[in-house]
């Protein structure tokens, strides 16, 4: 069951609005955010931003604060999927916590279930630890 079913199975009223948030190239954060879409108007909602991974915590520690000035949520909540641990512990440099969390997983770079390197590997239907054989595939080019 995906979220959204799983949200209707409460049987109470949600809005769900999509924009497009990315820090990472490759294997690594860039630092820079990057949104695509416009933030909604969310005066007085409460907000639950729902996040495939919390690895640094460098995507939500720039996208909370356009949030709460832009949007002017009520309350803003962040629900992810996957929090990377290190020593057993869930991990974040920036300070950033989610209030709910599906899984923890081991400080690697992982990929498949919408998690994606370079947009390959995003339709996987399991959450792997990406090999040096999957960073270095190139995807072939039809030159016809």
């Amino acid at each position: 069951m995906n979220l959204l079913e799983a949200l209707q199975e409460l049987r109470q009223g949600y809005y769900t609005e999509f924009i497009k948030v990315k820090s990472y190239e490759g294997l690594h954060t860039t630092g820079n955010l990057t949104i695509e879409g416009t933030v909604p108007n969310l005066e007085g909602k409460d907000v639950i931003i729902v996040e495939d991974i919390l690895d640094t915590g460098t995507t939500l520690s720039h996208l909370i604060p356009i949030l709460t000035k832009q949007s002017k949520a009520k309350s803003i909540e962040v629900c992810t999927l996957l929090i990377k641990r290190i020593n057993n512990e869930p991990q974040t440099q920036n300070k950033v916590t989610s209030k709910y969390i599906g899984f923890s997983v081991p400080p690697k770079f992982v990929i498949g279930y919408g998690l994606d390197y370079n947009e390959l590997y995003r339709d996987i239907r399991d959450v792997w630890i990406i090999s040096q054989k999957g960073i270095d595939y190139v995807v072939p080019r039809d030159d016809c």
